[in-house]
């Protein structure tokens, strides 16, 4: 869609478009000299159908800035209430983790802190209106691809270790921010956005009952796991994301942390050098093993979390030392290695066997 052309489908409406021409002017384009685009062949819906995503493409001055667009369906309350808490991620919570570690001297520069999601250039969801206006619009690096790998497939060693350290640096800013500024980190104490609209049991049922009947053919010899598997699931997951039950330890989480949301940057061999973590839709106030339990039960096979489970889980922590002692805290009173390892404990038989 050029500067003069219609909105062509719904998600390309006029407020989406002239929030893109704010934000081309905001990056010093000459106004009325440049043209906006919308590339509808790079349109996809996001794994959940929380979100679509396409390219936004500004030119003039002689350069050009390709942009992410993610809108949210305007039929579908709960991808709403999804997308409305990344809305609230990007504009509130992660400013305020990068202006925490600057002023303690850890700038995005001296590559130390968390600084590993995407560059946002505008975060906005109002449904005061007929048709609400919202868009995450985030910086297209094409210097970063999302990691085409097959969901069936376990991840790498070396992935999993730049995950590792990404994660603990993360929880590593909720465990200094939450002593040293307690009541601006009380406000993002947040729950988990489908559970306080009671669709969350459902949706796992629901979810479940699927992978049931994709498994019966595959894994047909594996059935009678899979059913004491579904038989207590639900009272595991729920013990496991209830906060209360992980305190003082609880963090600001990604609350999603699988291989789709993971968007990993390669050098010239192909060796992965940094990764950025994406779709802070279901970022929550939680124990920090929602995140580890969440991509080793979902990211990797049991062999591999047999040879390298209690490797990685320290190779977490380190991370979190890191930091965290570099912030002004102190690891060893406010979550030692052997506070992971109590967390851990009642889920370990679950995350290395899978039953």
């Amino acid at each position: 869609m050029s500067s003069g052309s219609k909105k062509i489908t719904p998600l390309f409406n006029d407020y989406l478009y002239e929030a893109i021409r704010g934000i081309a002017v905001e990056q010093g384009f000459t106004a009325n000299l440049f043209s906006v685009d919308f590339d509808e062949e790079s349109c996809i819906e996001c794994d959940g159908f929380v979100s679509f995503v396409f390219k936004a493409i500004i030119n003039g001055d002689d350069r050009e800035l390709v942009l992410w667009c993610k809108v949210p369906p305007s039929d579908d309350p709960r991808s709403l209430a999804l997308f409305q808490r990344e809305v609230h991620f990007y504009r509130e919570i992660l400013p305020t983790f990068y202006r925490f570690q600057t002023e303690k001297g850890v700038s995005e520069a001296t590559g130390e802190g968390f600084y590993s999601a995407p560059k946002c250039y505008l975060a906005h969801c109002s449904t005061d209106k007929d048709e609400p206006e919202a868009v995450i619009v985030l910086e297209y690096d094409e210097s970063y691809e999302r990691w085409d790998w097959d969901k069936l497939e376990p991840i790498n060693v070396d992935h999993a270790k730049l995950l590792m350290r990404q994660l603990g640096r993360l929880h590593a800013v909720s465990f200094a921010m939450k002593e040293q500024n307690p009541q601006i980190f009380e406000q993002f104490k947040l729950k988990d956005v489908l559970v306080e609209g009671n669709d969350l049991v459902t949706l796992m049922r629901e979810s479940f009952d699927r992978a049931l009947v994709t498994m019966r053919t595959r894994f047909a010899a594996d059935q009678e796991k899979i059913q004491r598997i579904k038989d207590t699931v639900f009272q595991v997951l729920t013990a496991c994301a209830d906060p209360t039950k992980s305190e003082p330890y609880c963090v600001v989480s990604h609350g999603d942390c699988w291989i789709n949301n993971f968007i990993y940057g390669h050098d010239q061999n192909n060796v992965a050098t940094s990764v950025i973590l994406s779709d802070w839709q279901s970022s929550r106030y939680a124990t920090p093993l929602l995140d580890l339990g969440y991509f080793f039960f979902l990211c990797t096979g049991a062999q591999f979390r047999q040879d390298h489970f209690d490797q990685l889980l320290q190779h977490y922590h380190n991370a979190v030392k890191d930091l965290l002692d570099r912030l002004g805290g102190d690891t060893t009173r406010q979550f030692p290695f052997t506070g992971l390892l109590q967390l851990v404990k009642p889920y370990r038989k679950l995350l290395l066997d899978g039953c």
